[in-house]
């Protein structure tokens, strides 16, 4: 685990830190959105490479952040997610990432 992120329901999200992450070009992490299946309740899961430094990971949870309450209020249509052929949703998040790019 590289860090946790504290969620607005006062829970948390673990990120990871791995080295074998398969990312986009110039992208430092993903986030992952993943509906239980029979209820109306979303699982979320974060990886981060490693080596990013202190500031970066802030960046990023205050990006991971963003992302879930967002998802939460419009769902992965909008903000950038991605549907994958399995159901889930994932996003890139950029070093330097700003709300405008994803």
């Amino acid at each position: 685990m590289a860090f946790l992120v504290e969620m607005p329901d006062g829970g948390f999200i673990e990120v990871e830190e791995r080295d074998d992450l398969d990312l986009p070009e110039g992208a430092c992490g993903a986030l992952g959105a993943s509906p239980l299946e029979g209820t109306t309740l979303i699982t979320f899961g974060a990886a981060v490479r490693t080596g990013l430094s202190v500031e970066e990971q802030d960046d990023f949870a205050d990006w991971l952040y963003d992302r879930v309450v967002l998802f939460a209020e419009l769902g992965g249509q909008v903000d950038g997610w991605s549907l994958r052929d399995d159901g889930t949703w994932m996003i890139h998040a950029y070093a330097g990432d700003s709300d405008e790019r994803h």
